[in-house]
Formats: C-alpha cells, structure tokens, sequence
C-alpha cells in the first residue's frame, strides 16, 4: 500500500527545475533496493518491513555513499525529493535532499 515517488530536480538558471529523474516504487522494494546506497542510509535505523501502526520509526545519521550511485547523473546541483505515499494519493511525508555531483577530471 505504500508509495515512494522519488524526483529529481537539476539547479538551472537560478532555480531547481525539475530533470531526468522520477520514478515510483513500493516501499518496501525502496528499503530493499541496492541503488542509492540506501541500505547504508538506513544501517542506523528501525525502518523495516512490514511498518506497523503505533511503531515510533527513526533514521539516525542519514548519510550516503556515493559509489553506489547510478552512473551518468549530470554534473551540477540537486534536489532529490521523497514522497513517501499511501494509496498512491496521500502523502504521508516528504523528504528534500540537497545534494551536488561533480565528476573528477582524470585526463587534466
């Protein structure tokens, strides 16, 4: 029943602008999946499937590892933003995450 909506917004002409990436999926799938680091983000965490009602849920140190990224992000400044849904209708809370991505020259 739960939903993470996930959107990519590229820093252009001064203002964030919405980019190549969006993408939904289950929320359980999102607490699984390799991409994104996301395993390492949560080590520090009782966030877990099945989620219950009445469970107080944290996140403690939230901090990624770029090296499992996916490849060919354009250079420059984002905003990843995390809608996490219920009924794919109601968001039940969102998540906005600044970040940059800069590529190291190894021919200069």
């Amino acid at each position: 029943m739960g939903q993470v909506l996930i959107t990519g917004y590229q820093f252009r002409s001064n203002e964030y602008r919405k980019g190549p990436i969006e993408f939904m999926m289950g929320l359980c799938s999102f607490f699984m999946s390799k991409d994104f680091d996301i395993p390492h983000m949560l080590y520090n965490s009782n966030a877990k499937c099945p989620l219950r009602k009445g469970v107080n849920y944290y996140v403690y140190k939230l901090s990624p590892n770029a090296t499992n990224f996916p490849p060919l992000i354009p250079e420059g400044k984002w905003k990843l933003q995390l809608d996490f849904m219920y009924l794919n209708r109601y968001i039940a809370w969102s998540v906005e995450w600044y970040n940059g991505v800069e590529y190291m020259n190894i021919f200069g």
